[in-house]
Parts: structure tokens; sequence; C-alpha cells
């Protein structure tokens, strides 16, 4: 017979720390460039993107559109109080970027951004015509 603590012990799985995924393809940027983790959800009339963006200030953010390409391009550089000697870091220092090719539903002319807490929200409206809306019946 095993105890409860055994099997509690048994049935947790192992939690791991993630590593932030460096990006391959970007090799004239000096340091290390991470890919931002992004969500995105689609609702009625607009898309919203999420990007966290850990220890980056808002001034250090540069959100681009060019020929239909929005890319969020960030750097974060860990610089410790005088006196004080960092001990662990699980957060190192480099650059954010990511990029995404935008289709003619998005109102380019209205996207906004908004950064708060180390998460940076991207608000990309559709275009009028892509936008659902409701057909009247008529008797």
């Amino acid at each position: 017979m095993t105890s409860p603590s055994t099997t509690t012990q048994e049935s947790t799985p192992e939690l791991k720390s993630r590593e932030k995924q460096a990006i391959e393809r970007e090799t004239t940027r000096g340091g290390p460039v991470f890919r931002a983790d992004v969500d995105i959800v689609e609702r009625g009339d607009e898309y919203l993107v999420t990007a966290d963006l850990p220890g980056v200030e808002t001034s250090d953010v540069q959100v681009r559109l060019e020929n239909g390409v929005l890319s969020i391009e960030s750097t974060r550089g860990f610089v410790p109080e005088p006196g004080w000697t960092p001990v662990y870091s699980e957060y190192a220092s480099g650059s954010f970027y990511r990029e995404f090719r935008l289709s003619d539903q998005i109102d380019v002319n209205r996207i906004s951004a908004k950064m708060r807490d180390g998460v940076l929200e991207l608000h990309l409206p559709k275009a009028e015509q892509h936008r659902p809306r409701r057909i009247e019946i008529t008797s």
C-alpha cells in the first residue's frame, strides 16, 4: 500500500523553467535577440496582440509598420543598482523582436499600442468592409 504523500509526489510532474527562444536568423544585431512571446485574439471588430516584454521600459519599445509588416523591437539590459551583485537571474540582457505580415483586413491607420507592466498590447482594428455586421430582415 502506498502512502498518500508518495502518490502525490509521483503524480506531480517535474517543473522546469522555460528558456526564451533565441532568433537564429538575426545575425546583424549585437548580443542575443529573443523571440517575444505573443498571444493573438480575434474580436468582432479587431485583433488584439499581446506581447510579453519582461523588464522592458515603454521608452525602449519600437513598433513599426513598413510594407505591410508590423514589427516589435525592444532592448532589455539588466543594470543592477550600485553596490548590488546579481546572485541569480533568469532574464538575460538582449533584445526582443517579432514581426507579422498584415493582411488587407487590417485598417493600418487605426492601429494603436499600449504598454503596461511589461506587456505590450497592440489593437489592430479590422477594415470596415471586413467587420461583421448584422443584416436586418424585413417582412
